[in-house]
Order: C-alpha cells, then structure tokens, then sequence
C-alpha cells in the first residue's frame, strides 16, 4: 500500500512540476541568452548563436597546458598537454596554467562584452556554467580549493550596471561545486588594456590590485598552501592575470589556476592601439549597446 501511495504522489508531483514549467514557458519563453531568439526550453543558445561561439573550442582544448595557445590538433596517443610552448617558454609566470574555452574572435568577442553588462547576467552565468564544466574535466585529477575572480574598480561597476566577471565566477564556482570567494579588490581605475602594448599593459596594472583586508597577512587558512582559480573573461598578454596571480602567491596560495572565457592569438603583425582598438570595438559596442537597450525596454 505504501509503495502504491509513494508511486502516486511521485505521479502528482511530476504533472505538477510539468505544468508549471509549460505555464512558465508560456508567460517567459525561453530565449537564447546571446541573441533571443526563441529556443527550446533545454537550450541556453539558438543553433546559429551555439555554431558560432563554440567553433574554436575543439582547437581551444588542445592548447599548451601552460598559457593556453593552441596548438592544433593532438596524435591520438598524447592524453596530455605541453607543459610549455614557443609562446611562453620564454616568460615567466606567478600562475601555472591558463584553461581557455573559445578563442577570442567574432561572435565570441560580442558575447564576452555583452556579458559585462547588467542587463546580460543571464549570458555571464551561462558562459560561467559552460566554462565551468570545462575547468571540471581539465582539473579532474587537482583540486580547486576556491574560485575568485578578477576584480573591477566600483567606478566601471557603476557604469556598466553589473559586477564585472563576479557573475561568471560565482557560476563557474557553482558549476565545479566549488566555493567562490571574493579575495581581491582594485586599488584604482586602470586604463583599458587594450589600447596599449605589451609593456604598457603591464606597466598599467602594477599595484592595481590588493588582497581584501582579511586575507592580507599571508597567514589566513583560506589562502595559505591553497590552490585558487582564478577567473576572468579575456587572456591576451596575461598582465593583468600575471599581477592578480602575484598577488595571490605574496597571501601564501601556492598554486594559481587561470579559467577564461575566451583567449586572444593574435598574430605576429598585429600592434595594439587606440585607433585599431576603437575600429574593432566601435560596432561591437553599438550591438551591445542595443541589445541593453531592448532588455530594458522590452
């Protein structure tokens, strides 16, 4: 009798839940997170939206286990990856391996902006859960202590409604069940990293970052001989990781993890700079702008 009145209420219960996800899908249809257009009630992105960030992640997974440039496809015998590369072997880093998920062109570009932004904390914990997934399997066999994050200054929080790659983070912690910790704060407002070359970049980020108060002695049990994730949306040079990454070694960490969305290759010939920065941004920035726009509006 029991086992027939268990079976009924499971019964219950499951029309329950499939009723209110159909009136759910009917008040809130399901959107793709990037574009939104509509899509299945399973799917976080419409096919043309999922073909076109996901492109690289094939040539992303097989990249030098250190700073993560790709490296093409691997013979079928090699279960791991190269501990260096010819762009890295030659740099010293404070952390120890960079885990990308897409390369850092088109459409990916687009959606690592929008995700920035308030109006898009749906697309960052979209990105953060698939990146997650991603650190999970690269990091099955070393384990993550907490997940944080690279701060942004409370000014550029300000402008762009949201907390940055906080959101991101915190979905990649949830994704690896993992703690998510806020370990860090920005000491000033930094030039964008893009305008400058690769000098200036580090230049801009020296000191620009300090471990919060409470972690700040090199003796707190969250930080000592701890392995820490570290997160952020874009690696290009690695100065800004690079500095985080020294900063969290000086309160004891002993290993760094960097997780990215997304890393840039750029090419031999490319020279960053204020006119070949805002060329490249200024219709991306136009889209985003837009598309905040019709969130808030619509």
């Amino acid at each position: 009798m029991a086992t027939f009145l268990d079976e009924m209420l499971e019964r219950c219960r499951s029309t329950a839940r499939a009723a209110t996800e159909s009136v759910r899908d009917l008040a809130f249809p399901p959107c793709c997170r990037f574009c939104q257009r509509l899509v299945a009630s399973n799917q976080d992105f419409c096919r043309s939206c999922r073909v076109g960030l996901t492109a690289s992640e094939p040539q992303m997974r097989c990249g030098c286990g250190r700073c993560g440039w790709p490296l093409g496809r691997m013979p079928a015998e090699e279960t791991r990856l190269p501990t260096e590369c010819p762009q890295c072997k030659d740099q010293s880093f404070h952390f120890d391996r960079v885990i990308p998920m897409w390369m850092y062109q088109g459409m990916v570009c687009d959606a690592v902006v929008a995700a920035k932004y308030f109006s898009q904390s749906s697309l960052a914990d979209t990105l953060g859960r698939r990146l997650g997934g991603i650190v999970s399997e690269r990091l099955a066999e070393d384990r993550v202590d907490a997940v944080t994050f690279v701060p942004s200054h409370f000014t550029r929080q300000l402008s762009r409604g949201g907390i940055g790659v906080q959101t991101l983070a915190t979905a990649v912690a949830k994704r690896m069940g993992t703690p998510c910790k806020s370990l860090l704060k920005a000491t000033r407002r930094i030039a964008k990293q893009a305008w400058l070359d690769d000098a200036s970049r580090v230049h801009n980020v020296r000191d620009a970052f300090r471990l919060k108060k409470s972690y700040a002695f090199g003796s707190s049990p969250d930080l000592c001989h701890r392995h820490i994730l570290l997160v952020d949306d874009v690696f290009t040079t690695g100065a800004t990781t690079n500095e985080v990454a020294r900063v969290l070694r000086s309160g004891g960490v002993s290993k760094v993890s960097v997780a990215v969305v997304a890393r840039s290759v750029r090419s031999a010939h490319s020279s960053p700079g204020p006119q070949r920065f805002q060329d490249a941004t200024a219709p991306k920035r136009e889209r985003i702008r837009n598309r905040s726009r019709d969130a808030r509006t619509g």
